[in-house]
């Protein structure tokens, strides 16, 4: 089975569960019962795990989350490999409408419109309402984002009453921790039920 490269695209002020959350379930999920049972025991990840993920700064240089730790990224978005998946996590308001304004990073998820999947968490969904992608789907985001979203992008379906919402090749979820319920989505969606009740067991995550 092909291995997914997941890209997650981090910014000052980001929140950390927002993108901690799916990289860990991606990152410890496993082919089967046996690979599983190693995650738990090597101190290395297996190099025959479905999902390798990797983290993206505008600029490859450090952010500071919106809890005040730091991150080094992996890449820039200029040396990006090919992506499979895009991860756009939310943070703080003021944080995303700082990065719908940076016209760069909105180009650079655009033309990240016809990969697999591009996935928003919490206010994630915000920056990703900029590129225009979002135009005539369903979505959702934070409960206390909805308004916001739904008044400043009038074209999209804002949704209250799902966790996860999956319209066409872009998922949303709603906030912070609905990240881990996105990701587990995407293990089922790609590898099957069976693999995701497994990673959800694997971090104890109640799925």
């Amino acid at each position: 089975m092909k291995r997914r490269k997941v890209g997650i695209l981090l910014f000052d002020y980001v929140d950390i569960l927002d993108f901690a959350g799916p990289a860990e379930v991606l990152a410890l999920t496993a082919n089967n019962k046996a690979e599983q049972a190693l995650t738990l025991y090597k101190k290395e990840l297996l190099p025959t795990r479905p999902f390798e993920v990797l983290t993206l700064t505008e600029t490859g240089e450090e952010i500071k989350t919106h809890s005040g730790i730091k991150v080094k990224p992996d890449f820039n978005i200029d040396d990006s490999p090919d992506l499979d998946i895009l991860i756009i996590p939310g943070g703080p308001l003021r944080a995303v409408q700082s990065i719908t304004k940076n016209q760069r990073i909105i180009d650079w998820i655009i033309n990240h419109r016809s990969i697999e999947y591009i996935c928003s968490v919490c206010t994630g969904a915000y920056i990703l309402g900029t590129t225009g992608l979002l135009d005539g789907k369903k979505a959702t985001t934070h409960h206390l984002a909805l308004k916001v979203l739904q008044e400043k992008y009038p074209e999209v379906r804002v949704l209250s009453d799902h966790k996860v919402v999956h319209d066409g090749n872009l998922i949303t979820c709603g906030g912070v921790s609905s990240g881990i319920n996105m990701a587990l989505y995407l293990v089922e969606q790609i590898l099957g039920k069976p693999a995701a009740e497994r990673t959800a067991k694997t971090i104890e995550f109640v799925h």
